[in-house]
């Protein structure tokens, strides 16, 4: 090989890893621009318009209250949920586990904590299941036996199964949001 072409092929291999990498690419944040306008060239997203508009049933526990909580915010932000045209109907459900006994005692030392979702995401205009499945989270928690940090521990666990099991719904759910949003534009007009 000779000297030149090994200098263009040097050249050429950034090029081609850049590339490579960039087609890797398919994640981005739920809100961040995903389609290019071909008219104007500017960044829009399909899910800026469904954003308040997703409604989530009411819970009737505080473990579901606490889902509930995280998934709304996780779909809407701030936005408070106005003429929905989505609804999220979650089932939700939480065991305590415990894992290890200190020895001698019996007392449970730790435990695990698992809330697991089932959900259903209805089309408001038809009533049309667009997505159901099931989601879970684990949560490792210590136990004491101060009543007060026992407690405590257990309500921690829970906020944070919550928050991690909203997130995997929504890793779920926002693809098929923005396949919706992207293909009815007269769903998303109100």
């Amino acid at each position: 090989m000779s000297s030149s072409s090994l200098c263009r092929s040097l050249k050429i291999l950034p090029l081609v890893a850049a590339a490579l990498l960039a087609a890797g690419c398919t994640a981005g944040p739920l809100y961040g621009t995903t389609h290019i306008d071909p008219a104007t060239g500017a960044g829009t997203n399909a899910l800026v318009a469904l954003k308040g508009r997703i409604g989530i049933a009411p819970a009737q526990t505080r473990t579901a209250q606490v889902f509930r909580n995280a998934m709304l915010y996780a779909l809407n932000g701030a936005e408070p949920v106005r003429a929905p045209l989505y609804e999220l109907r979650p089932v939700v459900t939480a065991t305590d586990q415990v894992t290890t006994i200190q020895a001698g005692t019996g007392i449970p030392s730790a435990s695990l904590y698992r809330m697991t979702v089932d959900f259903d995401l209805v089309r408001l205009s038809d009533g049309q299941s667009i997505a159901k499945g099931q989601r879970f989270a684990m949560v490792p928690y210590d136990r004491t036996q101060q009543l007060y940090a026992a407690e405590r521990a257990v309500i921690d666990a829970r906020d944070q199964a919550g928050k991690a099991v909203a997130e995997r719904v929504l890793a779920f759910v926002a693809p098929i949001l923005d396949r919706e949003a992207a293909a009815g534009p007269g769903l998303v007009s109100k």
